[in-house]
């Protein structure tokens, strides 16, 4: 498989992300990224994880709102850490768990490290590859 070819597959899963986005609330964070996804075009609910309760106390919130979250951390070992800890929370919880988009983002560990490097990271490969990005 061609770069191009990559570059192409990771936009599609960015595509199936946003329009997942639409149902599905995404947890990120902080402010950033919430930031760096809207300007990207994402128009559904996304969540932050507050950082004034425990992980617990923000999966039992959430459990009682939702039935489905995507997860979508950073990729620094803090970020790893808390992935881990909210899938197993929320796995006690029968929440479904999407974070497909942060295994292949975490592939990609060299060009990125934080969800806030999306918008740069994607406009640069869509401009080196010479594909589309819809926004």
């Amino acid at each position: 498989m061609s770069a191009k070819d990559n570059v192409e597959k990771v936009f599609k899963s960015l595509e199936y992300l946003k329009e997942k986005n639409r149902s599905v609330p995404i947890i990120v964070e902080g402010k950033n990224d919430i930031r760096a996804l809207r300007r990207l075009s994402f128009q559904g609910e996304i969540l932050q994880l507050h950082s004034r309760m425990t992980i617990e106390g923000f999966c039992r919130s959430i459990s009682s709102r939702y039935k489905e979250v995507i997860l979508l951390l950073d990729w620094d070992t803090k970020g790893k850490r808390l992935t881990s800890s909210l899938i197993r929370h929320l796995s006690s919880y029968e929440i479904k768990i999407d974070f497909d988009f942060w295994k292949l983002c975490f592939s990609m560990a060299s060009q990125l490290s934080n969800v806030e490097s999306l918008p740069s990271v994607f406009y640069r490969l869509a401009s080196e590859n010479a594909v589309s990005l819809r926004t």
